[in-house]
C-alpha cells in the first residue's frame, strides 16, 4: 500500500517563488548526523546517517529541476536530476548515495528548514522488511529537517520516493513504503 506524502513548500517547486531564501547565509559545507526509525511496523527499523552538504543548490539549476518535475515527464525529470552537479553525500555505514539537489530556507528564531534529495534511493523498507524488493518508478530519496541555531533538530524521509507534480504544494512525494522515517534527531556536525 502507498501513502501519498505531500511536502511543504520547502521542497522542491516552492522555492521557484520564494528564490530570496537563497539570500539567507550560506553556511554549507557543513555536515548533520541524524537517526531516523520507523516504529510502527512489526520489529520497525532504525537508522544513523549523515548528510553532508557541500553546497546548496544554486537558484539557476534549482530552476531548471523544478522545470523538469512540473513538465510532468519522470524520466526527463530524472535525468535533469542525476546530470546536475554533486552537491553533498547521504552516508549510511559504508554506503554513500550522492545528493544531486539542496536547498535551505530561514525560519523564526533563526532556526533553518533543509531539503535534500538523493540521486537514487536510500533504502527500501516496505512489507516488514528493511530490504523489500526495489520498485521501479521510485527513484529517489527526500529529507526534509529544521535545525535550530544551536545546531539540534528533527525531520522526516522519504527513503524511496516517487517526485511528482501534485498536492497542496504543487508536489507530491510518494512513498514506496507508506510509512515515513522519523529523523528524531538531527545534530549539526561541529567543524
Amino acid at each position: 500500500m502507498f501513502r501519498a506524502l505531500t511536502v511543504s513548500l520547502m521542497c522542491v517547486a516552492a522555492f521557484v517563488a520564494v528564490a530570496s531564501a537563497q539570500a539567507y547565509k550560506n553556511t554549507a559545507p557543513e555536515s548533520f548526523r541524524a537517526n531516523g526509525q520507523v516504529t510502527d511496523t512489526p520489529g520497525g527499523v532504525a537508522a544513523s546517517m549523515t548528510i553532508q552538504i557541500d553546497k546548496y543548490t544554486p537558484d539557476d539549476q534549482h530552476k531548471t529541476i523544478v522545470d523538469a518535475l512540473k513538465a510532468g515527464d519522470n524520466a526527463a525529470f530524472l535525468d535533469v536530476l542525476r546530470k546536475s552537479p554533486v552537491v553533498g553525500a547521504l552516508k549510511m555505514g559504508q554506503r554513500s548515495i550522492a545528493i544531486r539537489w539542496a536547498r535551505q530556507e530561514p525560519q523564526q528564531g533563526g532556526n533553518r528548514r533543509i531539503a535534500v534529495m538523493t540521486e537514487s534511493p536510500i533504502f527500501f523498507f516496505g512489507a516488514g522488511a528493511a530490504d523489500a524488493k526495489p520498485t521501479a518508478g521510485y527513484d529517489v530519496g527526500v529529507l526534509e529537517f529544521t535545525i535550530d541555531s544551536v545546531g539540534m533538530g528533527k525531520g522526516s524521509m522519504a527513503a524511496a520516493a516517487r517526485v511528482k507534480p501534485g498536492g497542496p504544494t504543487g508536489i507530491q512525494i510518494d512513498d514506496y513504503s507508506g510509512k515515513r522515517v522519523t529523523l528524531t534527531t538531527v545534530t549539526r556536525n561541529q567543524s
